[in-house]
């Protein structure tokens, strides 16, 4: 099991969520523009970055970092709403791009290292 890749997504996509909804003043930031103009390409980024240092099984990555933000989001409502079926679909959505993004960083680090093993 590689618990760095989990609490580094984990903990990333948590200080993601935390820091896109104190810049844009929402509780929930994807209703700002600035969720999907930065946070989501950084999220994507941090995906590809994830991918490549841990590329085994990349698709749990992008998993883990969007669902890091749902306990965040949880904490500063006190309790589960309405919305958090959507939320949950959103977030498998989001996940998508990011497996590929994560896979994509996932095979240029094998790449990298197919020709330096004897």
């Amino acid at each position: 099991m590689n618990s760095a890749g989990w609490l580094i997504s984990f903990l990333s996509g948590t200080a993601l969520w935390v820091a896109a909804a104190i810049i844009s003043g929402h509780r929930e930031p994807w209703d700002a523009a600035e969720y999907w103009t930065i946070f989501l390409p950084a999220s994507y980024l941090l995906c590809g970055s994830l991918g490549f240092a841990f590329p085994r099984r990349t698709w749990r990555w992008p998993l883990a970092v969007m669902f890091a933000q749902f306990p965040v989001m949880l904490l500063p409502a006190g309790q589960i709403g309405s919305m958090v079926g959507a939320g949950i679909v959103m977030a498998l959505i989001l996940s998508l791009p990011g497996m590929i993004v994560a896979a994509a960083g996932g095979a240029i680090r094998r790449r990298f290292t197919s020709g330096t093993q004897a």
